[in-house]
Parts: C-alpha cells; structure tokens; sequence
C-alpha cells in the first residue's frame, strides 16, 4: 500500500488492548480494502485479532427505506466474508462515532476509513477527540481507501475542472495501483463482543427499523459486492466495447458502478485494474477504454475534490462560480413558460415526455442513466420559479430517489447544473450564460423515443 493513503491521526499503542479495531463505515467491503488491510497487518504485528465495526444510524441525513435495503445488502455480505477470514464482525445501532465507543477501551489501535462529506468528516473527529479525552494511549490511523489516488494528495485546493486536475492525476495514479492481495489474519480468534442484529433477514430487519418507508427498494438493483462484481463483469463482456456510445440513453452502456461505489461496496481500483485487465485482453479498446478511464479516475474524483474544498458544496449560495451568480442574478425574472411542483415531478405530469420517462426511471428503479441526469436537472432549472428553488428541488429529488444520492459526485453534478467546472455559454432566457438543453437535442443524437418506450415499460 502506497504510504500516502495514510494520515496518521494520533500516535499511540494501548499495551493492553486485546484487539486492533477497524471502524468500517465509508468502505463497506472486503476486497481492495486498504483500510482493513492496514489492520490486518497491525494485527499480526502485535499477534492481535480483528474486530471490524459498523454503526448503523436511522436518522442518517436524507436516507430512506431504499438507501437502507442496498446498503444491508451489501453489509451482509461483509459480515459472512469477515467471518470467514477469521475476524469479529460487529454491528450495532446508534450514531457511529457515539455506538464505537464502549469498543474503544479495549482496542490496542484504531483503523478508520476516510470519510469525504462534512458530517462524516465530523464523526471521526468526535472520535478523535474522544480517544484524546479519555484513552490518550490508542493510536489512530485515517485510511483514504474509495479514491484512487487520495484526495489531499493529488491537489491541495479546489480545482476549476477536469482540464486542471487532468494532468496531476494521470502523472500519480500508477504509484496508488497499489493492492495486490488481503494479507491472512494470523490471530484468528473470534471475540465475544455482542452485535445489535445478525443481519441474517435483511428485509424484516429494514420493516423494523425506525426510518423513512415512503421510499421503498428497487425492484431492479441489489446491493453488494457479489452483485457489484457480477455486473462489472457483464459490463466487460457484452457493454464496454461500445462505452464510447453510453451517452446514448437509449443503448444502456453504463456500468451502474455508481450504485455500489457510493456505499464503498467495490473498489474503484478494482474496476481500474479489472479495465487495464479488460484491455489486455481485447475485451475493451481505444476510446471506450479511455472514456471510461476518464469518467472513473478524472471525473469521479474532480467531485470528490470539489466536495474536500468547496465548503459549501451542498449550499446554493457557495456552490458554484462568481459567473454563474453574476449571470443567475441578471435573469432571476426572466418569464418562466412552465411551473411544476414535485408532486407533477414524481408524478410524471410534466408537458415533456422524455423527462417524465427519466423520473420515472428515477422513482422507480433508483437510478436514471448519466446523460437524463444532466437534462432532468437542466428542465427543473428552466420550469422553476427561481434558481434557489430549483436547486433545492433537484437536490431533494436526487437524495431521495437516486440509491447513489447523497453523494460527492451528486453534488458536484448538480453544481455542474448551475455553471460549476463548466464554462459560460452563448446568453438566453432563464439560463442566461448557464448551459442550456433541451428536446430538440436528444431527438438529434438519440433514438430517445426507444428510451421512453423501455421506461414505460416500469410501473
């Protein structure tokens, strides 16, 4: 492991401690786990076992029935796997950095992994100052394990777009290719600390949780890295050789990895060596392969970039460029043809078919392909009142349906919406200088008609 995926937070050993202690919460996986690697090889330093936590709160900002079910999927999973490898699973309920801490007396070393947005951030400083307070002799170590390359090492301020953080990342990702194998625990013994739940029924254990239900599951996307490798590999063999065409919404190219990179439940160098393994192959070629390079190591982290610097990147007032304020305040009262409420929205009872197939697609699955994003969000800018409603409803639309909602790249995508690491454009109504979208365009580049035909088939 490349030694700069590691902060080292608080030097220290409890002598006494009888376990190394793993506070998984981001990284919700097994495989291409730096962070539980880390652990393991602190562990068989000290001739200690595993303990591997995870605290589940039902007050988790925005989430619902729909957020729980693919993220307890997934956390099944975990459970069996480190079980398996001779490791002490342990769950409970409560806020994390509040339910870790009767863990923390007995634990020689605390492993955490790198949390991006602003109250995750704040839960492993809780911890940190806890452990300061109370067990002054637990080292700490903060993994950075969902990036590939780590956010406060290719760039230390906030970068103006992919054109500036480019060229850094592409001279740095080869030193992060940088796991080859889960080291085997040699202490293997499985403690006797009590879990909450043992995640065996994950749907009854979801009905009895004290969440939001209004939201209910996906009929189509599971949550776990089984699920997360079986579609990666369908990806591979029967999409990727056409990915340079994924912008058509029509065709269905896109992997759907950002399902499962959102909750940390694959790697996203996994994917990136499984696509230089691809390549080698003949599997996957020239602009395919690089757009997907693209979007993977470019893109991806340009949002988590955005959401390290930009403080308020979840804010409207902060979210974007000084231009795109200039150019919003000039339009402000621009007559608006169309205003819809969010009950139109969820309905589908907009006058544009193509976007009522996008929110349906929405709704109902939990995902909507890459490119009806950009014009979903585009429409409810131009059929709101105000941009300051129309960012509030594009963000609380995209929190509560979207399974990757809630996320780094969603609100750098949503900022992208209002002007942020994109450029001003030709001036019109409503837009002003922002990017404009309409119709016209998918009827162009697309057999959009054949993507609204596939949606209306969900009901």
């Amino acid at each position: 492991m490349n030694e700069r995926r590691i902060n080292h937070l608080k030097p220290g050993f409890n002598e006494s401690g009888t376990y190394i202690l793993y506070w998984m919460q981001q990284s919700q996986r097994v495989h291409y786990n730096h962070a539980l690697l880390h652990a393991i090889e602190l562990a068989n330093q000290h001739d200690l076992p595993v303990v591997v936590f995870f605290g589940l709160t039902p007050t988790y900002p925005e989430a619902n029935e729909r957020h729980y079910l693919f993220m307890l999927e997934g956390l099944k999973d975990v459970k069996t796997w480190i079980e398996k490898l001779g490791m002490t699973f342990v769950f409970r309920f409560g806020s994390p950095e509040e339910s870790i801490q009767p863990l923390l007396q007995d634990a020689a070393f605390l492993v955490m992994d790198y949390g991006y947005l602003r109250h995750q951030k704040m839960w492993r400083k809780h911890v940190l100052d806890v452990s300061k307070e109370k067990y002054q002799t637990l080292g700490i170590d903060l993994i950075d394990t969902d990036l590939i390359v780590p956010v406060r090492v290719v760039s230390d301020k906030a970068e103006y777009g992919a054109y500036t953080l480019r060229p850094k990342i592409t001279k740095m990702f080869r030193d992060f290719r940088d796991f080859k194998t889960l080291t085997v625990v040699w202490n293997q013994k499985i403690l006797n600390i009590p879990s909450d739940h043992n995640l065996i029924d994950i749907k009854k254990l979801v009905n009895v949780l004290d969440i939001d239900h209004s939201v209910k599951g996906s009929p189509l996307y599971h949550g776990g890295y089984i699920e997360a490798s079986r579609l990666f590999s369908m990806f591979i063999s029967e999409k990727a050789s056409d990915y340079d065409l994924s912008n058509d919404p029509s065709k269905d190219l896109t992997s759907k990895m950002s399902l499962y990179l959102h909750f940390g439940q694959i790697s996203s160098l996994e994917l990136l060596d499984r696509l230089f393994l691809a390549q080698a192959q003949g599997q996957i070629k020239g602009e395919s392969f690089d757009q997907y390079v693209e979007q993977l190591l470019v893109r991806r982290e340009l949002a988590f970039n955005y959401v390290t610097y930009q403080k308020g990147y979840d804010q409207f007032e902060s979210m974007t460029e000084p231009w795109a304020y200039q150019t919003m305040t000039s339009h402000e009262h621009d007559f608006r043809p169309y205003l819809y409420t969010k009950e139109d929205y969820i309905s589908f009872k907009t006058h544009d078919p193509y976007f009522n197939a996008a929110m349906k697609e929405m709704v109902l699955t939990g995902y909507m392909h890459n490119y009806m994003r950009m014009y979903w969000a585009k429409k409810i800018i131009e059929w709101s009142p105000n941009y300051v409603y129309a960012y509030e409803m594009i963000k609380s639309l995209n929190n509560t349906y979207f399974i990757d909602g809630r996320d780094a790249n969603s609100y750098a995508g949503i900022a992208w919406c209002f002007g942020k690491h994109d450029r001003a454009w030709t001036e019109r109504d409503i837009f002003g200088k922002l990017r404009y979208m309409n119709a016209g365009g998918l009827e162009r580049k697309f057999d959009i008609q054949s993507y609204v035909s596939r949606m209306n088939e969900y009901r």
